[in-house]
């Protein structure tokens, strides 16, 4: 599993910050507290913009977005909300990242739903010198 969640975080055509808020939406969509305090301050150290985090973390509108971020929120949200991508969604996805880019985006949501699922299973939660960041 490593060598897929290295190709998918670091390895893939995405940009790392755009990686980063496909990570958030997947932690923020399956609420895992562990997996959002980690990659909040990761997002942000790859460039990501502390107003589209919010955006995840609150669960605000995209409009007014990126193309590319607003597609990668869109994406995640209606995958994991109704464990299916609409057609409009999926062809704007495919137009701004291309095939490949497509999957690649589908696999590092899966990859970090899994890792949610093995976070949740064994009870892992923050260190106790960890602030969660995720708000209930």
């Amino acid at each position: 599993v490593r060598a897929v969640n290295q190709y998918l975080r670091y390895e893939t055509t995405l940009e790392r910050r755009l990686t980063e808020l496909a990570i958030l939406v997947t932690a923020r969509e399956l609420d895992n507290q562990f997996e959002w305090t980690a990659h909040e301050p990761a997002a942000l150290k790859d460039g990501l913009a502390p107003e589209i985090i919010e955006v995840v973390k609150h669960h605000k509108p995209v409009s007014g977005l990126g193309t590319k971020e607003a597609v990668i929120i869109s994406f995640g949200r209606e995958l994991f909300r109704e464990r299916q991508v609409r057609s409009e969604t999926f062809a704007r996805a495919l137009e701004v990242f291309g095939p490949r880019g497509v999957v690649n985006l589908a696999a590092l949501m899966g990859n970090y739903a899994m890792t949610a699922v093995i976070l949740d299973a064994v009870d892992q939660h923050v260190r106790p010198d960890q602030t969660p960041l995720l708000p209930p």
